[in-house]
Parts: C-alpha cells; structure tokens; sequence
C-alpha cells in the first residue's frame, strides 16, 4: 500500500493504482471523455491531467488516467495550471467537433470562448471528438469491425472501405461507450441498424422483448445459454434465477 496526498485529502492504496481512480475512491472527480472503467486505458483526450508532486518535490502535470502511482506523492486535481490544460485541451477539440453538446458543455465549465461562427464546420452531425473508446470496445469483444481511418483532419472512425462489416455482430457496444453520441443506432420493432448494416432482433421467450442479434448471442455465450430450453432477456433472465434460488431457499427450510 502507498499513501498519497489528493487535494489535502490522504489515503491509501494499492501501488499500481492510477491517480484517476485514487482520485474517484475520495469522491474527487475529474473529468474525462476517452476514459471508461471497462476499456484498457488510452490517454487519448488529455483532459484528465492533474499536477503531481513527488518525493523529490518535482511538480509535473500528469494524465491521471495513465499515472500509476508508485510511491508517495501529492496530486492536486484543481489548480490553475491544470484548468488552463484542460480549457486547452477542450479549445482544440471544440474546433474538431463545436457542435458536440459534451464539449460545448465543458467549454462552459472551463470559461472555453465559443469558436467564431466563420470557422465552425457546417455538418452538425459529426459529433465524434476521435476518443477512441468505441475502437476499444469493439477490439474488446474480438470484432475489430471499426477503426481510425485516414489522417489529420480527416481523420474518423470507419468500418474497412466504408463498406457494411462481415465481422459487426450489431451489439451496439460501440455506441454504448461513445461520450458524445456520434454513433448512430436505430431500432425498430424487429431490426436494428448500425454501421450500415441491419441486424434481425432475437425476442425473449418470456416477454418477448426483442433484445438481441442472433450473431450477438453466438458470441456472448454462455451468458445467454438457454435457460429451460428458452432464451431469455437480461431481465427474465434474472427472474428465473431469482426463482430458482427461492425455491430452491424453500426445499431446504423444508427439509
């Protein structure tokens, strides 16, 4: 265990722990947006620094989200060089993605100018800030159906050639961890489209809520074995086990 200093707050953890999460264990929370507690760490955005100090009283700014702490160290979430980095960080995504409600709200809260109207990219539809987190997710899963494509400016995140994915199962993870909505997932009463490609929808046996693609039961298994011969929904799927487990409770008191 190693002790730290977080905004004059001290506590212990574990070496190897990141000062994001030692930061979130006190209830300090720093913002982030390339960041999500079930992906592997990319340090991507930028916007989580935070100043840190070491044994030696060397003082550094840091991405928190990267930083395992290792010994002893005070880490200040809030000073004014680190509210200047991350106004600068979310200056230059703005530009990348003004239209973006996430950022605009972020601009706000770190007193970011509005971009003059001249410069602002006219497509209000791009509200991909180039995170990552989706990329993450669907290499995650073994898809890797999505990727960086292209450079610079025109860089965005695409399936190869732009053409629909033979290896998309149509989970919609993706879209579950983009922090802005640029993913775009559409569901009807018995198909769901995302990436171009459109995904019959598996009902449950139970309630017979559609809830699933058929090429996405096939890959998260056995989560979603049959139960009794059924398949279930993540909420019936509960129900049964609840029941289960009560009855079976009941068998023993009776015994």
């Amino acid at each position: 265990m190693v002790e730290v200093t977080i905004d004059g707050q001290k506590i212990e953890v574990e070496k190897g722990t990141t000062a994001l999460e030692a930061a979130r264990s006190l209830g300090i929370e720093i913002p982030t947006l390339c960041y999500h507690e079930g992906l592997p760490p990319d340090g991507n955005c930028r916007l989580c620094q935070v100043e840190v100090t070491d044994a030696r009283g060397r003082t550094n700014l840091v991405i928190s989200c990267m930083y395992p702490i290792k010994g002893p160290v005070e880490i200040r979430t809030d000073t004014e060089r680190v509210r200047d980095a991350r106004a600068f960080v979310v200056k230059l995504l703005l530009a990348r993605s003004p239209h973006s409600p996430v950022l605009q709200h972020l601009a706000e809260e770190y007193g970011v100018e509005p971009l003059d109207a001249r410069f602002v990219p006219e497509d209000e539809t791009d509200l991909c800030i180039r995170c990552g987190r989706c990329v993450r997710a669907c290499a995650t899963l073994g898809n890797n159906c999505i990727e960086f494509v292209w450079r610079g400016w025109e860089k965005e995140v695409n399936t190869p050639f732009k053409e629909p994915s033979n290896s998309c199962i149509g989970c919609g993870a993706c879209a579950q961890v983009c922090p802005t909505g640029a993913i775009r997932v559409t569901e009807d009463e018995t198909t769901r489209t995302i990436w171009d490609r459109t995904f019959d929808l598996v009902a449950c046996e139970r309630c017979g809520v559609r809830f699933a693609t058929p090429e996405q039961l096939k890959v998260v298994s056995p989560e979603f074995k049959p139960v009794d011969g059924r398949v279930l929904c993540p909420r019936c799927r509960k129900l049964e086990e609840a029941r289960a487990v009560a009855s079976g409770l009941g068998a023993q008191e009776e015994n």
